[in-house]
This record gives C-alpha cells, structure tokens and sequence, in this order.
C-alpha cells in the first residue's frame, strides 16, 4: 500500500507518505533531511520505507513546511515550526491506531531529533530512534550548505560572469541579505535556527538508539566520544560502508543496508 496524505498545521496543509497498512500498534515516523539531501537521498528512503512496511511495519514519511509536497516557501519556515510538523505527524499517525512511534531520523532529519528528544518524548510515545548519518552541529551543516554558493559564486568568476569580492555568505545572511543557494532562499532567521541545532555533550538516549554511521567503516571519533558513556544495553553505533546518497545524484540500491535497518528494529 502506497497512500499520501494532507494533513493541518497552523502554518499550512503538510504532506505525508504513508508505506504499508496499518495492521498492528506500532509505525515509522521518517524525518529526512532538507534542501538538496532530502532530494538526493528521497529514493533511497522509499526503497527502506517499503522495507519497513514489508515487515509489517507501515512507514509515514514527513514533508516538513516549506519542503516537499508540503504548503509553504523554505524561506516561511524554521527548525521550531518543523517541531511542530513532528508533533502534528505524530498525532496523525495515532490516530489511525498507532500507540507506539518508531523515529527514523535522516542527517538534518536525525539532528532535529537530537535536538529536541526531550519533547518529542515528552509529546510522542516513542519506543525507538532509529538515525542515519546524524547531522550533529547545525552551524556545521548550515556552513557546507553555503559553500554551494561559494563554489557557484567562484565558477562564475572563472568564467568571467561575475566580478567583485569574495563574500562570507555567512556574515552576508546573518546581516539580513536573503542569499539563495541551490533554488533555496535563506533568510537570517532560517539560518539562525538551523545553526541553533546541536547534540548535547551529555546527550542521553530516552529510547533505544540505533545511530548509523553510513559510508564508513568505523565510527567516527565524535560518535566515539559522545556514544562512550551510553548505555550498551539500548545504545548500538553501527558503521555500514556505502556511498554518500545523500551528496551523489545517482540512484543507488542498498538491500543490506534495508535489511540491517529493519533488523534493529525493538518491538516492545
């Protein structure tokens, strides 16, 4: 079963994908990410979706406001009002029966529940996260997306389109100049949100973790550092070796990077 779904928010009508029946009491919540990650790694996420739903677990994929199918320009929106997108995807989903919400959060997807665990917790049942590849500092992020400008900017000049400058995009935003960057506009506020964003250094697990280091083979030393003190018995880090889908406009097939997902899954 293939359906979609609109559904209200103060904002706007959002968009979700909806992967399999619902048969039992329990359902993926899928965050991706944003702007040309989202894009890039969308059939990848369709593929693991049916997988889920092929376990008999239904899959919901969230359009944030401002993204996707969704109502609403990138530019209207920020990271509180994609909490509330959450928190409106997860009230949907139990109405249709559900009392148990797996969380499977995609790079930005994955910092936002990182971000706000406590009150998604607080506000969702959740038994379980489920993150791949997370983003973990949004300055970082919001940074590699405006070096896209800066390598554009930088071409240009080299083919003689374009003179002046060299721009810190950043500072440029941050001064109240909307910038865009790939077909997005970003605005200050947008850019201050995004890089509000990080994991705590004492971050906790309030649910079973299954953070995915994906085209590695270990992982990396800040995951090293920050999954240290978790607790074994509901924290695992796993590495899988694949390429970067989320940066690579081609379309990949992972099976086992499908199966290993729906193997983590806890059913409580």
């Amino acid at each position: 079963m293939l359906a979609g779904h609109f559904i209200g928010s103060p904002q706007g009508q959002l968009f979700i994908t909806q992967f399999g029946e619902v048969a039992g009491d329990t359902a993926v919540l899928c965050l991706p990410s944003i702007t040309e990650e989202m894009n890039l790694a969308r059939a990848v996420v369709a593929k693991q979706a049916q997988s889920f739903a092929n376990a008999d677990l239904p899959c919901f994929i969230l359009d944030y406001y401002g993204t996707g199918d969704s109502e609403g320009e990138f530019e209207q929106a920020n990271a509180d009002i994609w909490l509330e997108n959450i928190l409106a995807a997860g009230d949907f989903i139990q109405q249709q029966g559900i009392t148990k919400i797996i969380i499977w959060g995609i790079r930005f997807g994955a910092l936002l529940v990182l971000n706000y665990q406590e009150v998604l917790h607080q506000k969702l049942p959740i038994i379980q996260q489920i993150l791949w590849k997370p983003v973990t500092n949004g300055k970082l992020f919001a940074g590699q997306f405006l070096r896209i400008k800066q390598a554009n900017t930088m071409m240009s000049k080299a083919s003689g389109k374009e003179a002046g400058d060299k721009i810190n995009w950043r500072d440029h935003v941050l001064a109240g100049n909307d910038v865009e960057v790939a077909g997005y506009l970003l605005t200050n506020t947008m850019l201050q949100s995004i890089e509000s964003l990080q994991i705590s250094k004492s971050f906790q697990p309030l649910s079973t973790l299954d953070w995915f280091e994906l085209a590695a083979k270990e992982p990396t030393p800040l995951t090293k550092r920050l999954s240290a003190p978790w607790d074994d018995a509901i924290a695992n880090v796993h590495c899988f070796d694949c390429p970067p889908f989320w940066q690579v406009p081609e379309i990949f097939a992972l099976p086992a990077l499908e199966q290993l997902t729906v193997n983590t899954v806890c059913l409580e």
